[in-house]
């Protein structure tokens, strides 16, 4: 599979995620929501790992990477970024984590010597601009629904965002390394969803205190359901595709392409809230899907 593909499909697998596990963020809080998941997708990944023979692909040396992947790109990342989508709903959320973009891009740049020739470069440029839009231009003026109120802080859950941005990108640039080298996509990605889970249950209390998340319902049956499902498809399919992706091609265009996640959520979430997009995130999607094609 083209590596450009696979970033792609990600994308696609985020977007369906988000829209399945927003009313469960919102109700139980993104923290506890994220560990949850974590424990789920640690061990369905460990299973598919073993089963696939893949861990004698991981060097000793590597695991250090690997455990940096795990902290800065999961522990940190995901949980900073559910906390803002319970707090601000997944469409402002999606606008903050497209910054995790162009930091991989500047990051692939200076850490691996990658380069944009005029073509990639524009669509690039044209990708970046058209989610941005997409997203900020994304709904109509005085939506209530669950994927657009405000819970809290709007400039706290901003903070939050942009947290996850960061660690998201620090995290694939981590584990890049390791990648090209040869090692197995779904070792790699149950040694970091492992490593993040510990790490999660071990800061379970003091991120629950200080993040509201005790606030929150017992967690039904229908939102174990959820949050296997949402597991799955982001994390056993969805991360997995990015690490492929991450292995076979540029950090830079991989997560640019895996950003496209906003784009992707206009038709749906119109289809869930019988609100068309405007005409701003009209011009962002197309922007974006020419982005995408140079960039292919």
């Amino acid at each position: 599979m083209p590596y450009q593909l696979a970033a792609l499909i990600a994308a696609g697998m985020w977007a369906t995620s988000s829209i399945i596990a927003t009313d469960v963020v919102r109700r139980i809080g993104g923290p506890r929501f994220t560990r949850i998941r974590m424990l789920v997708v640690c061990v369905l990944l460990t299973a598919i790992a073993t089963f696939r023979g893949g861990w004698s692909t991981l060097a000793v040396e590597d695991l250090w990477l690997v455990g940096i992947s795990g902290l800065v790109g999961l522990t940190i990342g995901d949980i900073a970024l559910f906390t803002a989508m319970s707090q601000i709903g997944p469409r402002r959320t999606s606008v903050l984590f497209t910054a995790n973009a162009p930091m991989a891009a500047i990051g692939g740049v200076w850490l691996f010597g990658e380069t944009f020739d005029l073509v990639s470069g524009t669509g690039a440029v044209f990708t970046v601009i058209g989610i941005l839009l997409a997203v900020v231009y994304g709904n109509r003026a005085g939506a209530a629904d669950t994927f657009e109120k405000i819970e809290g802080s709007l400039p706290i859950g901003a903070c939050w965002g942009l947290m996850g941005a960061v660690g998201q990108a620090a995290g694939a640039l981590a584990a890049k390394p390791i990648l090209d080298d040869g090692a197995d996509t779904l070792a790699v990605a149950a040694t970091r969803a492992i490593i993040a889970t510990v790490a999660m249950w071990i800061v379970a209390r003091p991120t629950d205190a200080q993040l509201g998340a005790t606030r929150r319902g017992d967690i039904t049956r229908r939102d174990w359901v959820i949050i296997v499902v949402s597991g799955t498809i982001a994390m056993v399919i969805g991360q997995s595709l990015v690490l492929y992706a991450l292995g076979e091609g540029d950090a830079g265009i991989t997560t640019i392409l895996s950003s496209t996640t906003p784009v992707l959520l206009l038709p749906a979430l119109w289809v869930l809230t019988r609100r068309p997009p405007t005409l701003g995130a009209w011009i962002g999607a197309s922007l974006s899907v020419i982005g995408t094609s140079l960039l292919i």
